[in-house]
C-alpha cells in the first residue's frame, strides 16, 4: 500500500514523517532490514532552527517519525521510500528551503488550500481553534483508543539492572534491547485494552448526571478565586488549579501547573497527547482508569480554574474532595508524587476504579 508521507528537513536531518505509528513502524524496520540507516526522530533540530509553530511542539509524535540522516545515506532512504511507491510532500512546518527535491529526491510542494494527513477535523473551542491530529479526531473513539504500537515507551534499561524481571519481561519483547514488543504481546494488549474501555464506558453510563454536577458545583462553591473558563487563552502563562469537566462521561479531572508551563498549555497538551499504547492498562485491566490523554479536546466540555502559586500543594487536596468514581486521574496529585512513589512503592500513589463499580 503506498503512503503520502511527510518531509521535514535541517542541515544535519532529515525526517519522515508517517501518517500512523504502526506505518512509520513497518516503514522504519523494512528500511533497516534492507541495511538503510534510520535513527530515531527528536525535536531538537527542528525546535533550533525555528520549524516548530508555537504551541505545536506536542505534534511532533516519535512514534510515527523516524531520521534518515542526511546526504548520501538520506538519499538511499528515500529512494527506497519513493521506488515502494510512496509519495514523500514537504510538511506544513516546512518553510525553510522548500524546493522541489530533497537530496536528490522528489518532493511535492503542498498546495495551501489542501488537507494535511491524518489531520481534517477542526473546530474553536473554549475560544480558540483546536484540531485533530494522526487521525485521532476530537473525540474519544473505541475504534482508534488500541492502536497496536510496537514501540516500549519505557526508559532504556539492561538485563544488568535487574536481571530477574528482564528474564521474567523476555518474551514480551521481538529485540535483544527490548525496545519492540513481539506481535503477540500487542495483540493481547490491545484485547485487555478494549476490553478495559467496554468496562470504563458501562461505568460512565452507570453514572447519575444530577449526583455529578453536585458534587462539581460542591466542589467549586469550596474553593474562594474558582471560576469557569470561557476563553482559555486568557489562562496563558498563569499556575494554578485546573478541573477539566467531561459531561458525557460524568468524569473530572484534577491538574495542577506552574507559571511557567500556564493551566492553558498544561490543558492544550492533554488535548493533543496520546497515551502510549503499552500504557493504556494501568495495574490491572479490570480496575484501571482511563488516561485523561485519550480522550480528545471536544470530550472536554467544561474547565474551571484557579490561580495560586502553591497550586501543587493544592492538587490531592483538591482531588480527593470529588467521589472518585467520578473522576479520571490515575495517580494522587502533588509535585513529589514520583518521588514518594519511588520511596514507598507505586501501589502508594496509583488511583483505580473499584473493580465492583465497573463489572
Amino acid at each position: 500500500m503506498s503512503l503520502e508521507l511527510e518531509i521535514t528537513a535541517t542541515p544535519r536531518e532529515t525526517l519522515v514523517w508517517a501518517p500512523t505509528p504502526v506505518a512509520a513502524e513497518q516503514l522504519r524496520r523494512a528500511l533497516v532490514d534492507d541495511g538503510y540507516l534510520v535513527l530515531d526522530a527528536d525535536p531538537v533540530e527542528l525546535t533550533g532552527d525555528g520549524l516548530i509553530p508555537d504551541g505545536e511542539h506536542l505534534e511532533f509524535d516519535p512514534a510515527r517519525i523516524f531520521n534518515v540522516t542526511t546526504g548520501p545515506d538520506a538519499n538511499a532512504c528515500l529512494h527506497a521510500l519513493t521506488d515502494d511507491g510512496h509519495r514523500l510532500i514537504w510538511h506544513r512546518w516546512q518553510t525553510k528551503r522548500l524546493a522541489r527535491k530533497v537530496w536528490g529526491v522528489p518532493v511535492a510542494i503542498p498546495r495551501k488550500s489542501a488537507p494535511r494527513p491524518g489531520s481534517t477535523e477542526s473546530a474553536i473551542h473554549f475560544g480558540g481553534p483546536v484540531r485533530s491530529n494522526r487521525g485521532l479526531g476530537l473525540r474519544l473513539s473505541r475504534d482508534t483508543y488500541a492502536t497496536i504500537n510496537k514501540r516500549s515507551s519505557s526508559p532504556r534499561w539492561s538485563r544488568e539492572d535487574d536481571p530477574e524481571l528482564w528474564d521474567a519481561i523476555d518474551w514480551a519483547y521481538e529485540d535483544p534491547e527490548h525496545r519492540f514488543h513481539t506481535d503477540e504481546w500487542c495483540e493481547q494488549q490491545r484485547e485487555l485494552a478494549l476490553a478495559n474501555f467496554d468496562l470504563n464506558m458501562a461505568h460512565f453510563a452507570s453514572l447519575d448526571r444530577d449526583e455529578f454536577e453536585r458534587a462539581l458545583q460542591e466542589v467549586v462553591a469550596s474553593n474562594p478565586g474558582m471560576v469557569e473558563v470561557t476563553n482559555l487563552a486568557q489562562w496563558d502563562g498563569v499556575g494554578g488549579l485546573y478541573i477539566m469537566v467531561l459531561d458525557d462521561y460524568c468524569q473530572v479531572y484534577v491538574g495542577a501547573t506552574s507559571d511557567w508551563t500556564g493551566i492553558a498549555k498544561r490543558i492544550r497538551q492533554h488535548w493533543t497527547g496520546r497515551k502510549e499504547f503499552d500504557r493504556l492498562i494501568w495495574g490491572d485491566e479490570k480496575t484501571s482508569i482511563i488516561s485523561i490523554d485519550s480522550f480528545r479536546a471536544l470530550d472536554t466540555t467544561r474547565i474551571f480554574a484557579l490561580k495560586t502559586g502553591s497550586s501543587f500543594d493544592g492538587e490531592n487536596p483538591l482531588l480527593e474532595q470529588f467521589p472518585a468514581k467520578f473522576t479520571l486521574n490515575r495517580v494522587m496529585g502533588g509535585r513529589d508524587v514520583a518521588r514518594f512513589a519511588g520511596i514507598v512503592g507505586i501501589s502508594a500513589v496509583m488511583r483505580s476504579r473499584d473493580s465492583s463499580e465497573i463489572s
